[in-house]
């Protein structure tokens, strides 16, 4: 894989043969820091990303291609399907966001802000009646903030989140991007 910023960035559906992919990346130290889980184990995966693979659950999986090679992850789900959430965060009519880019010496190089300007483009194709998108990641997550920021999201709050995952539990910086 090369350093400089790919162009080619496109997105697949997220299958169950990407899962043992999925599960090496987020034990990467620089994937593990954010992405935090209570079990790690093969099937703990399986049984949060099951649902959504199989369509029994509004969140849409995506595995991210850069020139054709799997580079990353993303999720993106409309908040009010998730009440709780959509609480929590408090901001009415969007898409919520999350992702990652999965080898380490991928990141730092532009790849990041090509992922999710596609991606902003994806979720509002996806979800054409949607006001915005949201994206929470932990405050201390600079290099986060900053891909969201030169993305056009603004920030919305820092404050403590509470929630049932502890990868998004904890002071998190919410950011909006508009329509």
């Amino acid at each position: 894989m090369r350093s400089e910023p790919v162009a080619d960035i496109a997105f697949r559906p997220f299958t169950r043969a990407d899962l043992p992919l999925l599960a090496t990346w987020l034990d990467a130290p620089h994937v593990a820091r954010w992405w935090r889980r209570d079990d790690p184990s093969f099937d703990a995966l399986e049984a949060r990303y099951g649902p959504a693979i199989d369509g029994d659950d509004p969140t849409r999986l995506f595995l991210v291609l850069a020139d054709g090679v799997p580079v990353g992850f993303c999720e993106t789900y409309l908040h009010a399907d998730d009440p709780a959430w959509d609480r929590t965060i408090g901001l009415p009519d969007v898409a919520g966001i999350d992702y990652l880019i999965g080898a380490p010496e991928l990141c730092g190089h532009g790849l990041g802000t090509a992922v999710i300007g596609a991606l902003c483009a994806l979720v509002f194709e996806l979800y054409p009646r949607i006001g915005g998108i949201a994206s929470v990641p932990q405050a201390a997550n600079q290099a986060s903030r900053r891909v969201l920021a030169k993305n056009g999201f603004r920030l919305v709050d820092v404050r403590p989140v509470e929630s049932d995952d502890p990868g998004d539990s904890g002071p998190a910086a919410i950011y909006l991007r508009e329509r």
